[in-house]
C-alpha cells in the first residue's frame, strides 16, 4: 500500500504550508514521497514555486479546487465558475503536476441540481489536462450539496463524462453511513481516492478508542481494488509516530 500525507491535517503544530512540506521532505524517515493538500492557494504561486526548485522530490496527488462556497453566495453560471474557481484551480493542478482534483462545491440552497451540472461540466473541463475530478459527501457542513455516498454513485453515473469519480473518506463515510464492509463494496466501482482517519475525532485511524477498525478496513476492504495513493487526512502533530505505517507498507 502507498500513503501520502495531507499537508493541511498532518504536522499541525507547524504552522505554515511550506514549511510542512520541507518537513516532509527533511524528514527521511517518514518515507513519504507523495502529499496531498487542502487548500494550497493560501501560498502563491511564486512562493510554491520557489520552495519546489530547492525540493522537488515530493510528488503531488491531489489538491483541493478552490471552495465554490468562499468565492459566492450564489450558484454561478459555468462560464463565472470557471472564473472564480476552476481556471485558477487548473493553474494550481498544472504546477503541481497532480491527476485528481477535488471539486469543492457549496450549500445546496434548495438547487442541487444546478451544482451537479457544474460538476459535470467541470469533470468535462479537467478532461483534457489527464486530471480526474472527484466529488465527496461531507458530513461536518451541515447544508452541504452531497451528504449522502448514494447521491455521489448518482452523480457520477449521470455524468456524461467517465472523469468523475467519487472521493472515499472513512471519516465521512462512517459519520453518514456506518456499515462499511458493504459500503465500500458498493462503492467500489466508483471510487477515484481514498482518505482515512478516525471516528469521531479524525485522529490517527489507528487509535483503537475510535469507531472504525483500519486494519479491517484497509487489509480487507480497500486493498480488494484500490491501489493508488492512499491520503492521511488526519490531525496529528510533528512528534506524533508514524511506525503504524510499516505494517502496511512493509510487504510493498
Amino acid at each position: 500500500m502507498r500513503f501520502c500525507a495531507n499537508l493541511s491535517t498532518l504536522f499541525n503544530d507547524i504552522p505554515k504550508l511550506t514549511e510542512r512540506y520541507i518537513h516532509v521532505g527533511q524528514r527521511k524517515d517518514y518515507r513519504f514521497d507523495a502529499i496531498e493538500c487542502q487548500n494550497p492557494y493560501e501560498v502563491s504561486a511564486d512562493t510554491w514555486k520557489e520552495v519546489m526548485a530547492k525540493d522537488g522530490s515530493l510528488k503531488w496527488i491531489l489538491i483541493n479546487s478552490l471552495p465554490l462556497y468562499d468565492q459566492t453566495n450564489e450558484i454561478p453560471s459555468f462560464n463565472e465558475y470557471k472564473k472564480i474557481v476552476l481556471d485558477r484551480t487548473l493553474d494550481y493542478a498544472k504546477m503541481f503536476n497532480v491527476n485528481k482534483v477535488h471539486l469543492v462545491m457549496t450549500e445546496a440552497k434548495n438547487d442541487s441540481d444546478r451544482i451537479i451540472d457544474l460538476v459535470h461540466q467541470a469533470a468535462q473541463f479537467f478532461q483534457p489536462h489527464r486530471i480526474l475530478c472527484l466529488i465527496e459527501p461531507l458530513s461536518t457542513r451541515p447544508n452541504y450539496y452531497l451528504q449522502s455516498y448514494s447521491t455521489a454513485m448518482n452523480i457520477v453515473q449521470s455524468s456524461n463524462s467517465n472523469n468523475l469519480k467519487i472521493m472515499l473518506d472513512s471519516f465521512h463515510l462512517q459519520r453518514l453511513h456506518g456499515n462499511l464492509t458493504e459500503r465500500v463494496k458498493e462503492l467500489a466501482p466508483f471510487v477515484g481516492h481514498v482518505q482515512i482517519s478516525q471516528t469521531p475525532n479524525r485522529d490517527c485511524p489507528m487509535n483503537e478508542n475510535g469507531e472504525v477498525n483500519h486494519r479491517y478496513f484497509l487489509s480487507n476492504l480497500i486493498a480488494s481494488f484500490y491501489q493508488d495513493y492512499i491520503g492521511l487526512e488526519y490531525n496529528d502533530s510533528s512528534n506524533a509516530s508514524l511506525k503504524w505505517l510499516d505494517e502496511f507498507t512493509s510487504t510493498n
